[in-house]
């Protein structure tokens, strides 16, 4: 199969692949998005916040927003299909895809996120998205004034959450497994915002039609919540893992792809932007795309490594 030729090929059509693409449309660059048919992590989302001139727009609103913005620059092309392998091949890159696309690329910039592993437990489906969860700044406001259950899996969420969750309500309790260990000090100041804390595993989350109303404890304890705030485990996406075996890529102290401080990974050409390098926000991921985006075109005439 004969394959086709682009400048830089962008893995994952969210924030930080469009944004990047637009930059680069405008430096008449030829590139070319491949974004997964599947839903994007952020899919059940009611809404992108806290990115100007996009509060409260649905992903996929974005999405169709941003294309009709880029179309304009009649330079870069979206294809909808799961890229499974990225190479080295000769000066650049082979992508390829599970439909059978196969393209080269100068650079290649991976914006692909990670998933979000969900707990098995009857009910936090169904709330996922809306009162269940994973970042108070994006969906917090949406939930301000009901009761929080600050669930903490780390001793970071346990040190901060309690405080955090000042911001859109007053009411908490704060649930952590028997596995996190919590100190004398951190029960005293819990006590003393008149916190309860709760010490088991959640077994169920009882809800109204995607509200949350309770949950229940290994314990057999129920608790009356509103609102979940809880820490998810994640899990890199197999295209990551392949490219992290395959060009020996170096990872930070947290265990995301290290990179410069324009987000170019020791390979040159491949670049990392968004939840593939950690947690970014919509508008964090986004400035990260751009400032990739800008040092690819400002070198390309010249050897920047």
């Amino acid at each position: 199969m004969d394959q086709e030729q682009f400048d830089i090929a962008i893995v994952g059509g969210g924030p930080a692949g469009l944004q990047a693409t637009l930059v680069l449309a405008r430096t008449r660059k030829r590139v070319i998005v491949f974004d997964a048919p599947q839903a994007p992590r952020n899919g059940a989302s009611h809404g992108v916040h806290n990115f100007v001139g996009l509060e409260g727009l649905l992903p996929a609103e974005i999405r169709e927003q941003a294309w009709q913005q880029i179309h304009v620059y009649n330079s870069a092309e979206l294809r909808v299909e799961r890229v499974v392998e990225v190479q080295a091949h000769d000066d650049g890159f082979l992508v390829s895809g599970e439909a059978g696309s196969s393209v080269t690329a100068r650079h290649v910039i991976l914006a692909l996120g990670y998933r979000d592993v969900y707990p098995d437990i009857p009910g936090f489906m169904d709330c996922w998205g809306d009162t269940i969860l994973a970042c108070p700044f994006c969906d917090g406001y949406e939930n301000r004034d009901r009761i929080w259950g600050l669930v903490a899996s780390s001793p970071m969420g346990l040190e901060h959450m309690p405080k955090m969750h000042e911001n859109w309500t007053t009411k908490a309790h704060v649930i952590i497994s028997p596995k996190l260990k919590i100190s004398d000090e951190q029960r005293a100041a819990l006590d003393a915002a008149n916190i309860p804390l709760h010490i088991g595993e959640i077994v169920e989350v009882h809800h109204d039609n995607g509200k949350v109303e309770a949950v229940t404890l290994n314990t057999g304890e129920r608790i009356a919540v509103g609102t979940l705030w809880c820490q998810l485990d994640e899990s890199p996406q197999p295209l990551t893992e392949q490219i992290i075996a395959t060009f020996n890529l170096e990872l930070d102290d947290t265990g995301y792809i290290k990179t410069d401080a324009h987000y170019q990974t020791a390979v040159h050409g491949l670049w990392a932007v968004g939840d593939v390098k950690g947690w970014a926000t919509a508008l964090g991921a986004a400035y990260q795309a751009s400032q990739a985006a800008y040092t690819i075109a400002h070198h390309w005439y010249t050897n920047y490594e």
